[in-house]
This record gives structure tokens, sequence and C-alpha cells, in this order.
């Protein structure tokens, strides 16, 4: 049996994430991706970083967000990010993306990587010039992508104001309560279809829970 001095260099240079959660379902989600994904990049079957989960109640979150409480939102997630480089994180993510409005007001005292940025490598790296979007309202009317896509020279497409609303309530009461239904699905086809028609190479699922 090895532990961690047995093994290569690689993984001795891999960071301590701390994962800032929002929904229990898209934290659950992205700490799975991680630990799946590691291996490849870590070069051993079942071997992944340290991490570490901090987490609020999701109800103080959403309050503060129907209320447009933006600072109340960074205050909350700068909460976390201080409890977690109290145990030792080098590297913060917070896999929701609603919640990085808030991500300018955000106090850290360790790196924290912006959840758009990632996505606009991709992009990039794949040489598409107009990509679609799905998220909650927030998402799809806001800056946390378009802004990045417009300096990188991507066009970005949204769905209609009615399909917006809709995906609204989809995430918002069936998503993140862990429900899921064959008719909201279809209904995410759809839209998606409808993107492609006007030109989207590729879709974002700027929600952490679609993919689920």
């Amino acid at each position: 049996m090895g532990d961690i001095r047995s093994m290569s260099n690689p993984l001795e240079r891999i960071p301590h994430i701390g994962l800032v959660a929002g929904t229990a379902e898209g934290a659950a989600l992205c700490y799975r991706i991680l630990c799946l994904e590691a291996e490849s990049v870590m070069g051993r079957r079942y071997a992944h970083p340290e991490v570490t989960l901090h987490s609020f109640s999701l109800h103080r979150y959403l309050d503060a967000i129907d209320q447009d409480n933006w600072s109340g939102v960074a205050a909350l997630m700068s909460q976390s990010a201080a409890k977690l480089a109290q145990v030792g994180a080098d590297v913060i993510i917070c896999p929701n993306n609603t919640l990085h409005k808030a991500f300018p007001l955000v106090e850290s005292p360790v790196p924290w990587v912006h959840i758009a940025r990632p996505v606009v490598r991709e992009i990039e790296a794949n040489r598409w010039h107009r990509v679609g979007i799905l998220g909650t309202q927030t998402v799809m009317e806001g800056s946390i992508y378009s802004e990045p896509l417009r300096q990188s020279n991507i066009d970005l497409i949204v769905p209609e104001q009615n399909d917006r609303a809709r995906l609204q309530h989809i995430i918002r009461h069936e998503l993140i309560a862990g429900i899921r239904t064959v008719h909201s699905a279809l209904f995410v086809q759809k839209v998606i279809a409808e993107m492609a028609l006007k030109g989207a190479e590729v879709v974002i699922l700027a929600c952490t829970e679609l993919p689920l």
C-alpha cells in the first residue's frame, strides 16, 4: 500500500481545492467530476486532490438573490473562502454560475477561479465563434459569461424571453431540488435546437444542475 509521499512529483503539485457550495446538487456533481477526472491528471486510479467543501444553508443565498442583495451573496462567499483558507485550501472554485454575479465583490485570501474562464478557454481552443447559453435568468441576461465572451470576440445567443423565464422556473423549482422530469428535459432540448438554428455551434450549460 502506498501513500501520497510515494507518488510521482505531479501528485505533489496538485493543489488543495476548496469548494464553495451553492446548491447541494451542483456541489455534489462538481466533487464527483473532480475525483473522476483527476485520475488522468494524477496518473493513478482513485487518486484525486485534497478537497474541502464549505456550505451555508441554501436559503440564505436564495433570500439574498431574491432581494437583489449581491453584497450579501458576496459576504457569504467571502466567509466560505476564509473558512476554506483556514483549513489549507490553495485555490477555490464555486460550482454555481448564478453566485458569480457577486464575484467582483468577493474577498478571498487565496486565488479563486472564475467559473467562466475555463469555459471561454475551451471555446477559444475549439475556434467556436457563436455560442448559446442556458442557465438562470441572472446568468443568461447578465455579464457573467457575456463579458468574457465579448472580450474574446465570441457571439452569444440567448433564448427568447418566455423561454428564459421557463428555464428559471425549471432550475429554481425542479433541478436544485433534485427533481427531474421528461417534460422539462424535452423543453431544454427544444431550446437548444432553436439556438442551433440561429447559428450556435455549441451551447454552454451555465447551470451546474443541467447536465444531471
